[in-house]
């Protein structure tokens, strides 16, 4: 399965935003462990700035840069190009980050976006889960 894994997954996880924290820190346990087999994750370019930016001011730059390198093990990086930004402007989300998000989604070729905050994805071709329907349906089957 591909995922596309939206920057406050990371967010979440990071700064243990309450109540997502634990199911983003489980999902990316569970990415981390099988990435080479049954799941291929993906994140944007704009995520690691994004999350970059949020996480330096909290733990540093060095902490920042580790987390993100580590992450870069397991994670692949997406890249969007003109078509697939041209194709999410297409769903006219409320946010523009949701959109470029969307465009990098649409460019890994992702099954599943997946984010605590849904409502942003609204009307997007790609189904969107949260960290924790995910779980469930992973723990379900």
């Amino acid at each position: 399965m591909k995922l596309f894994l939206d920057t406050d997954i990371l967010v979440d996880m990071a700064i243990d935003r309450r109540p997502f924290a634990e199911a983003a820190g489980k999902l990316l346990d569970v990415v981390q462990s099988s990435h080479e087999t049954r799941i291929a994750a993906y994140m944007s370019w704009c995520s690691f700035l994004e999350f970059s930016q949020q996480a330096t001011p909290l733990v540093g730059q060095a902490k920042t840069a580790e987390f993100l390198t580590e992450l870069t093990g397991f994670v692949k990086i997406a890249h969007p190009k003109a078509p697939h930004l041209a194709a999410a402007l297409a769903f006219n989300l409320p946010e523009f980050r949701a959109t470029l998000q969307t465009a990098a989604a649409i460019a890994c070729g992702a099954e599943l976006i997946v984010t605590s905050n849904t409502n942003q994805f609204s009307g997007v071709r790609i189904p969107v889960k949260a960290p924790s329907a995910l779980l469930t349906d992973r723990e379900a089957a």
